[in-house]
């Protein structure tokens, strides 16, 4: 009976351990943007949270949960620290790798679903034309963007990639204007709904609906609970307005 109780006691600590390393790398999450510089994050608490996180994930009570932060962190890691090439090459292919079980155990998590097909899109972005064919990458985006509704995704895949006859048929940016637009009404607060939007605006010659839509984009301010986030995406919001005022004064 004491071995018993002592294995029970061991598999109870076990657990608080685990959820405890959940806590812990929930707290890491929320205060992500803490410490930074510029808009590079403190090392320290992104690693700590990834550490934390991945070893959450030993408690299958809250394998989801901590999955979900995994990836978050890992992506986060990528965006946000500055790695040289051929570690950033590194944490892409953990970041394919993870981002893939973790989307075939739980395909119905919108979060994981949404990094997955990032992560696999700048997987292929980095690796090349042909093993991103290879790999099928474009049809991987589309179809995990199309089963989860991802419609900032999916609007994005249609307008960058390229139409290619027998080989990449599906791209069509009358497709990327429709799903684009479903993006912004859906999260009218993601920054980039904008940028993605103005962007294809700005392809399609239409200046005075980017400029607009920059301003909308601006005019929305910083998340506090997407600091870092936001502040990159105000960034690339004034850079895409200064290209198209610099196009619009040369006439």
């Amino acid at each position: 009976m004491r071995i018993i109780a002592f294995i029970l006691v061991l598999l109870f600590a076990g657990m608080t351990f685990a959820n405890e390393d959940l806590r812990v790398a929930d707290s890491c999450y929320a205060a992500r943007a803490e410490r930074a510089n510029g808009d590079k994050a403190d090392k320290k608490n992104t690693f700590l949270m990834i550490d934390k996180y991945k070893a959450a994930m030993a408690d299958t009570s809250v394998l989801e949960a901590a999955t979900e932060g995994y990836l978050k962190s890992l992506y986060f890691s990528i965006r946000f620290i500055s790695f040289d090439k051929k570690m950033k090459m590194k944490k892409l292919d953990t970041l394919k790798i993870a981002s893939e079980s973790a989307y075939k155990k739980f395909p119905k998590n919108y979060d994981i679903a949404h990094i997955y097909a990032t992560a696999i899109s700048m997987w292929g972005n980095e690796r090349g034309a042909l093993a991103s064919v290879k790999e099928g990458v474009a049809t991987i985006v589309r179809d995990v963007a199309t089963a989860s509704e991802n419609w900032q995704i999916l609007g994005r895949a249609h307008f960058v990639l390229p139409y290619v006859p027998l080989i990449l048929s599906w791209p069509d940016k009358k497709q990327a204007d429709k799903y684009l637009n479903m993006a912004l009404k859906k999260d009218p607060k993601d920054l980039y709904n904008y940028f993605f939007l103005a962007e294809l605006r700005f392809d399609q010659k239409r200046y005075a609906d980017a400029l607009s839509l920059i301003d909308r984009g601006l005019a929305r301010g910083v998340r506090t609970n997407f600091f870092l986030e936001d502040k990159r995406g105000r960034w690339h919001l004034k850079e895409l307005q200064k290209k198209i005022n610099a196009k619009l004064d040369k006439k």
